[in-house]
């Protein structure tokens, strides 16, 4: 056979698509004071989904595990420390989630529905629009009788319930 490949039995991997476009080069940042290796480490760190010792590794360390724990510590490097929080500020800041934000993706969602005729999806959109603004209320009531009711009559049942509900005229048995 001339494709003599040794492959791992079970299902073959799937390939998983990047969730961000990796730099093809970190430069020093001047105005935080760090080196391109650090500044890669920050990017990785915060931004390339993956641990410290992973970042560091992708960052070019030697000994990724030590070289992160020195860069997070806060003492050996503060400035790595403080520009990896800068950072994961700037993104909290970038996806965080507001009224405003939610409103604007609620509308965006409902027109682009409707123009497309998914009409259910716009409709869904536009009573979440209502409930964000605070224009629906869901109201349920929930009644806690304390009563035995096995050594209460059907009458005094229908009198309870009356009473409770506020209900002037009798119930027939034909509404229970």
């Amino acid at each position: 056979m001339a494709d003599d490949v040794k492959r791992k039995p079970g299902r073959p991997r799937k390939e998983r698509k990047q969730l961000v476009e990796t730099p093809q080069a970190f430069l020093a940042d001047e105005e935080a004071g760090i080196t391109d290796m650090q500044a890669a480490f920050v990017w990785h760190y915060t931004e390339g989904a993956c641990g410290q010792t992973e970042a560091a590794r992708r960052a070019g360390f030697s000994f990724p595990a030590s070289a992160a724990t020195k860069m997070l510590n806060g003492n050996d490097f503060p400035k790595v420390t403080r520009a990896v929080r800068v950072k994961q500020d700037e993104l909290r800041e970038k996806y965080a989630i507001t009224p405003q934000k939610t409103g604007s993706m609620l509308w965006n969602i409902a027109e682009t529905a409707f123009e497309s005729g998914a009409y259910n999806a716009a409709v869904s959109a536009v009573k979440e629009l209502n409930q964000l603004a605070g224009l629906t209320i869901h109201r349920s009531q929930n009644l806690n009788i304390n009563a035995d009711l096995q050594k209460m009559t059907k009458e005094d049942i229908k009198g309870r319930l009356n009473e409770l509900l506020g209900v002037e005229k009798e119930v027939s048995d034909k509404d229970m």
